[in-house]
Parts: C-alpha cells; sequence; structure tokens
C-alpha cells in the first residue's frame, strides 16, 4: 500500500508543477515515462537454466528541470520500480516506505541551485578528488557553496544498505553503511583552487542479526589538500597528497593508549589492531590548446593507503603516464595517445615486484567526404621479473580494431556500409608447461543500411563472425540479421521489425542455435507525447552441449513518454 501510495503522490505531484509552470515566471522542461515489462519463458530439458530478466517490471522515471525566476533552478529525479535490488537477493520482508526509497533499486533526487548555492537530497554522488571519493552514490543530503573565492561542500548519506546473509540463496550479505565528507577551500570549483578534502565511512555492526559471510565491518578516514591552478594559459598543474587511517575489522583487537593524545583519536575513527595508516600522491601537469595536447602523471599509492570513497583501487604501486593528442586539416585527422609503466610492490610488501606497460592509441581519419576510417592499438603487460617458473607470472595482451565506414547516396537513395574487424591476441605464460599460453579472439562485423528518400523506408543487414580459440576452448559465433522500419499516418507511427539467427559452434559438440524475432512500434501523438510497443521472441535450441534443450523466450514492453 505504501508503494501505492507513493506511486500515485509522484503523479500527483508531477501534476501540481505542470500546472504551475504555465505561470509566465515559472518554467518546468524535462521529461518523464511510465514503463512494463513482461517476461515469460518455457525450458526444456534444461532444468538449471536461469531467466535472465524478472517476470513484471513496472518503472517511472523522471528526468526535469523547474526553473524559478532568473535564479533558482531546481532539478530533480525519480526513478522507482517494483524490481529486487539485485538478481539474486530478495524483497526485504515488511519494507516500510523509507526503506523503498532509500533502496538501490531506485533512484530519487532533488538538487535545488540558487547563484552560488546548490544542495543535494536524495540519491547523489558526492566527487572531491581522485584520492578521495568520487564513485560512491549515497541516499542522503549535501550541499556546495561558491561565494566569491570560498569553497564549501559537504554530504552525508547511506552508501550500502544492511542485507542479511542467506547460505540457501548464497547471499553473502552486507553491512549498513554511512558516508560523510567535507570539502572546503579557496578559489573557484571548476578553476583555480586550493581545497582540503575529509571523507569517513564507516558500517554498522548492529545493523544486521548475522554477521555477513566473509566481511568485516570496516572504518575508514582520508584526508587530501588538493592544488590545481593554471601555470600559463594552456597549462595546468594539479597535485593531490592524501593520508588515510583505515581500520579493516572493527571487530579486532583493540589497542591500549598510554598517551591520552592519541588516545582522542579513537572519538574521530576507531583504532585496533587491524588499522593502517599510510599515504598517497599524484601529480599531473597537461597542456592544452584547441588542436594539441600532451601531459604527464605521476601517481603513487601507499600499501595500506585506501582512498574511502572509491569501492576499488589497486595499492603498492607507483604510475607514470604520458598522454597526448593533435586535431589536424579541419579536424579530418584526430590522434589520442597514452603510454604508462606501472611499477608495483615499491615498499617490498610482497614477495616479488611487477611491473605493467598500458600503452594505447587511436587515429580518426576523414579520408574522403564519403570514406573515414578509425583504428585503435592497445598494449597491456604485465610481469614479475621472476625466473623461478613456479613463482613466474608474465602476460601480455594485444588488442587491433580497424573500422571503416563508407557512405555514398544516390538520386532517391542513400547507402551506408560500416565494418568493424577486430584482433586480441592474450600470450600468459603457464607455469606448469613452462610455456606460453596463446588465446586468440578475432571479430568482423558488417553492416549496410540503405534510406529511401522519396518513401519513408529504411532496411538494414549486419553480420558477425567471432571466433575464440585456446588450449581450454575452441569456440565460434557466427550471426546474421535483417530489419526493416517504415513510417506512417504523416511520419507519426514508426513500426519496424526483425529477424536474426545465431550459431554458437564448440569444437567437439554440434551447434547451438538462436532465432530471434524483434518488433517494434512507435506512435508520436503529438511532439510531446509518444508510445513505443516492443515485442521479441528467441527460440534457442542447444547441440550436444545440452542434448534435447531448449529454452522459448518471449519478452514485451509498454511505455508512454512525454515531454514538457
Amino acid at each position: 500500500m505504501e508503494k501505492k501510495i507513493c506511486f500515485f503522490s509522484t503523479f500527483l505531484f508531477f501534476s501540481i508543477l505542470m500546472a504551475q509552470s504555465q505561470k509566465s515566471h515559472i518554467k518546468l522542461s524535462g521529461q518523464m515515462g511510465l514503463s512494463y515489462d513482461y517476461y515469460d519463458y518455457n525450458a526444456y530439458n534444461f532444468s538449471s537454466f536461469r531467466p535472465r530478466y524478472e517476470p513484471n517490471i513496472l518503472r517511472f522515471n523522471a528526468n526535469a528541470r523547474l526553473q524559478v525566476g532568473k535564479y533558482l533552478s531546481i532539478p530533480f529525479g525519480l526513478s522507482i520500480s517494483n524490481r529486487k535490488t539485485s538478481y539474486n537477493l530478495p524483497d526485504i520482508p515488511n519494507e516500510n516506505l523509507v526503506d523503498y526509497i532509500q533502496n538501490p533499486r531506485n533512484n530519487i533526487h532533488i538538487d535545488p541551485t540558487y547563484k552560488w548555492f546548490k544542495a543535494h537530497l536524495g540519491s547523489h554522488t558526492p566527487d572531491y578528488s581522485t584520492l578521495s571519493t568520487g564513485d560512491i552514490q549515497i541516499f542522503g543530503i549535501g550541499f556546495e557553496i561558491n561565494p566569491g573565492k570560498l569553497i564549501l561542500s559537504t554530504n552525508y548519506g547511506i552508501s550500502q544498505v544492511a542485507v542479511e546473509p542467506d547460505i540457501i540463496l548464497n547471499i553473502p550479505g552486507a553491512y549498513k553503511q554511512k558516508l560523510m565528507g567535507a570539502q572546503i577551500g579557496y578559489g573557484k570549483l571548476k578553476g583555480n583552487k586550493l581545497v582540503f578534502n575529509i571523507v569517513k565511512i564507516k558500517d554498522d555492526v548492529n545493523s544486521v542479526n548475522m554477521a555477513p559471510l566473509g566481511y568485516d565491518p570496516i572504518e575508514g578516514i582520508t584526508v587530501s589538500p588538493l592544488l590545481q591552478f593554471k601555470v600559463f594559459n594552456n597549462l595546468i598543474l594539479k597535485t593531490e597528497t592524501a593520508a588515510s587511517v583505515y581500520t579493516s575489522n572493527l571487530n579486532a583487537l583493540p589497542l591500549t593508549f598510554y598517551n591520552n593524545d592519541l588516545s582522542q583519536f579513537d572519538a574521530i575513527i576507531t583504532i585496533n589492531s587491524s588499522s593502517v595508516l599510510d599515504y598517497a600522491h599524484n601529480t599531473s601537469l597537461t597542456w592544452k590548446s584547441k588542436k594539441f595536447l600532451l601531459g604527464a602523471e605521476v601517481k603513487y599509492i601507499g600499501p595500506g593507503f585506501m582512498p574511502v570513497g572509491y569501492r576499488n583501487i589497486e595499492k603498492d604501486i607507483i604510475d607514470y603516464k604520458i598522454n597526448t593528442g593533435f586535431k589536424l586539416f579541419n579536424k579530418k585527422l584526430n590522434f589520442k595517445g597514452s603510454f604508462g609503466i606501472r611499477n608495483n610492490n615499491v615498499n617490498n610488501t610482497t614477495l616479488v615486484s611487477t611491473k605493467r606497460i598500458i600503452a594505447s592509441v587511436n587515429v580518426f581519419t576523414q579520408i574522403t567526404k564519403q570514406l573515414s576510417l578509425n583504428t585503435s592499438f592497445t598494449n597491456f603487460g604485465f610481469n614479475n621479473n621472476q625466473v623461478i617458473p613456479a613463482q613466474r607470472i608474465e602476460m601480455i595482451n594485444n588488442a587491433y580494431t580497424l573500422s571503416p565506414t563508407y557512405q555514398f547516396k544516390t538520386k532517391d537513395k542513400q547507402h551506408i556500409i560500416a565494418m568493424n574487424l577486430s584482433l586480441n591476441n592474450f600470450d600468459q605464460y603457464n607455469t606448469t608447461s613452462l610455456s606460453f599460453v596463446t588465446t586468440k579472439t578475432q571479430s568482423f562485423n558488417t553492416n549496410y543500411r540503405l534510406l529511401f528518400k522519396k518513401i519513408p523506408l529504411n532496411l538494414g543487414v549486419n553480420a558477425l563472425l567471432l571466433t575464440n580459440k585456446s588450449p581450454i576452448i575452441d569456440m565460434s559465433i557466427s550471426n546474421l540479421s535483417v530489419d526493416g522500419g517504415y513510417k506512417l499516418h504523416k511520419k507519426k507511427i514508426k513500426p519496424s521489425i526483425m529477424f536474426g539467427f545465431m550459431r554458437i559452434k564448440q569444437a567437439g559438440f554440434t551447434p547451438d542455435n538462436r532465432f530471434v524475432s524483434k518488433f517494434k512500434m512507435t506512435y508520436k501523438i503529438n511532439k510531446k507525447l509518444n508510445i513505443k510497443m516492443t515485442y521479441a521472441l528467441n527460440n534457442n535450441n542447444y547441440g550436444t552441449t545440452r542434448p534435447g534443450a531448449s529454452v522459448l523466450e518471449n519478452k514485451a514492453q509498454f511505455s508512454i513518454n512525454k515531454k514538457f
């Protein structure tokens, strides 16, 4: 009942806003939509089949901006559904309205802005710097102000909901976690500035009845001064040094402080036998103009350092990287490249050291008005410089892509031909055979599209061939599809249809076959309102990989979207 109240209240809220937006000094812009997904399947001789979608999903999405007068802007977003938190997590028993709103499957936020003041209410991601916080979404509150040269920002909210562990359903569980952060400094948020960042996270050990499986409750704090300024008009220097105290297990043995000054830190962060203090540093210097870019970066991450506002980071490393790029001949030739060396085990925290070489190049060329070519190359190398075979780690990955596009026009037609050739070689040293093992992946994709000028008809053909060979598996995938679309009723109704066939072949087995068909229709009621319907049918027939198995899948979607 509470979910229904929340849902219909949302519609009422937007209706009021749209009515108010008719006033001359209030303007509402954006879009909202309601969709329903239906999924069903029939599996034969395939008891372990895992459905790819949930059976019935109802979604409501809205992203809009309410402009009141000249200075007050209120962007807001809403994304709610009846789906589960993730595929294998059950619904929370007796979920109340607060739990429903805070659940990560939903995204509800409002971010009012007035001149130099901006607030965050609901779901948002604090982004201070590369060594403090930047990729953890929280549900809570926050604000940032930048009057004159003063910079001040703060955020507080839930970064992880509590999940009870369940061995039967293979759910490890999680503690409830909160994040709080602040940034204060001098300058402009998007210009020259000197700021001090502080971020803290903490798990609530009492948020679950049973301890999560394989996870200890954590607490951590990171502080970092960040300096960014223009040395010259096109030369930008950015440098940051950070320190962190990270407690990897709040239940570890406590420490006894004989110095009262040290004991005061316990009021800020829990310090016990699992706590580690370490630091990190990052400096970059970039020269950038309209046509050229050249930059250098060095980064050091200590073995015990933890930027608590990021989920994952590789530690005990030092990086050296160069970035470059240029645009020539009226942007007909674009080049981007980077080269870097990463050394691991800088502080000898492990038995061996490692070195990686990372390089990437991308070149786009507009050869003629009709023909363009995009090429790229990436190289990734890893080795630990060990000569003892059992301890030797060495791997090299090379990837090449070549993508030409050719398009031309005749009197009543337009032709577009696009191709993509990709080659990937992965060599890894095998400590058992004392030799390199190679995995090769090759793919070729081509697409042809025909557009008619006098009638609203377009046709297309797409083909794909992919092969993957290694000592473990030898597999090939081939796919062919045709599609077409038309426009009716003054181009307001757009039906389209697609048929496809995929063949998956593994060495030693007969192939698996998949037949795919999809029908889609869009009805544009007016400039701001449209309805879309989609139906897809997949018929999967397996070879000797699963003798006698087949799966028939049906998926339908209905959505209505409105711009305002």
